[in-house]
Formats: C-alpha cells, structure tokens, sequence
C-alpha cells in the first residue's frame, strides 16, 4: 500500500557514496531535531531528498548555519497542506476497524510518508485506510486466512 524505499538501486549507491564521502570528512557533524532534540540520521535525510546528489546532501548537512526537524516535527511544520488535505477530504474509515480518522491521526501513524504521498493516498478511494500499523496487520492477517 505504502510507497517503500527498499531494493532501490539509486538510493543504495548513492548511500555507499554518502558512506565513502563521510570517511574522507575530518569532523562529520551529528546532528539532532532542531525542536525536539531527537537523533538524526544523514541516510534517513538522504533517503527522504533522492532528488539531490550524495554530495549535496552532505554539504547540507555539514553546512552550520543549517538546522534540521526530525520527519515528525517537519510535518507539524506542513500543517497547512495537512489543512489543504483535509479541506479536499474530512475523513476516512479504518478498514479494519471501521474508526473514523482525520488527516491529522493517519499522518501521525504513518509519520515515514512525506506529505505528497500522505496526500496521494488520502486522498484515492482506492488506497485503504488504516487507523494504526496494528489494524493493517490485523486486516491482512484474517483477509490471508480467509484465502
């Protein structure tokens, strides 16, 4: 159902890059949530920026007069479009377990989309709605026993 990142060919290089790059680096910067203080991950922050090269993305995150929001603090920051979103589309039900969700509950659950995809599948009747990660597991599990 969800976009997943896995057995991609060009993000695996451009990590085995990024990994080549950071060894040649004298003082690699660690970096944490600029709001909520939460570890973060250069791999996580390339994965979620394919669009750039492994270079760029470490003259990014090297660069000091930038700072980074973990993907649930950024996507408070995206509030609006979530508001966007929402005006197109109130709610959804679980499938599983027929509760009543707003864009707001679901972009928390599944916090690894990026708005854009939030969006996407919010938004497509033909995508199912979960209410968390248990009741997907739960839906396929009794739908896998039935068949």
């Amino acid at each position: 159902m969800f976009y997943k990142k896995l057995n991609n060919s060009d993000l695996w290089k451009k990590i085995q890059t990024l990994r080549d790059l950071i060894k040649e680096q004298n003082n690699f910067k660690k970096r944490v949530c600029w709001k909520c203080k939460k570890d973060l991950n250069i791999f996580d922050f390339l994965s979620d920026n394919l669009e750039y090269t492994a270079g760029y993305i470490l003259n990014l995150w090297q660069n000091k007069l930038f700072e980074f929001h973990c993907c649930s603090c950024f996507k408070y920051l995206k509030r609006e479009e979530l508001e966007k979103i929402e005006r197109e589309l109130k709610s959804r039900t679980c499938l599983n377990c027929n509760k009543i969700l707003d864009i707001f509950a679901f972009s928390k659950e599944y916090d690894a989309l990026k708005i854009k995809e939030i969006e996407e599948t919010w938004l497509n009747p033909e995508f199912n709605i979960f209410c968390s990660r248990l009741c997907e597991k739960l839906y396929y599990k009794k739908r896998k026993k039935r068949n």
